[in-house]
């Protein structure tokens, strides 16, 4: 769903879901200025178009047993399209990594990466990029703190 098809009924949908998915329709429908069954609709229509992906719960590692966090910047041995796809392939299968993605810049691919101990980093690390013929050569950022949390995507209106 492109913005422009967006009315501003929608856009405040989109910004109340972002702060929370489990409020009451009742409590939405209100702030929305629609009843009930119009913000069901297009709460339908926003899944159905793509412009929700998906609606979770975000966990915080540590609660699971994962207390560290990582950047890991990664050169790839060559920059065609073939070794990038097959490289996020593996990325993408690999659960400690939580996201990826295929930047621009001095780096190939950034990955977010969390594990229980420095031991089991290194393990994945090893894998995924030192034994992996398709890196050249990767960089290590240790998160120490989180400074701001997943946050909400702004709504122009």
């Amino acid at each position: 769903m492109r913005n422009d098809a967006l009315d501003a009924f929608d856009l405040k949908l989109l910004e109340l879901m972002q702060q929370d998915t489990q409020r009451p329709m009742a409590a939405v429908a209100e702030a929305v200025g629609l009843s009930v069954p119009a913000c069901y609709r297009r709460m339908r229509r926003l899944r159905a178009s793509g412009a929700i992906a998906r609606e979770v719960a975000i966990v915080r590692p540590r609660t699971l047993g994962w207390p560290l966090s990582m950047l890991v910047m990664v050169t790839l041995e060559r920059e065609d399209a073939r070794t990038t796809q097959e490289m996020m392939a593996i990325l993408r299968a690999e659960p400690e990594v939580i996201e990826a993605w295929n930047v621009t810049g001095d780096f190939d691919i950034a990955v977010r990466m969390i594990a229980r101990d420095m031991e089991s980093y290194d393990d994945t690390v090893v894998r995924l990029f030192s034994a992996n013929p398709r890196v050249r050569a990767f960089q290590t950022l240790v998160v120490i703190r989180e400074l701001k949390e997943l946050s909400p995507i702004p709504v122009a209106g």
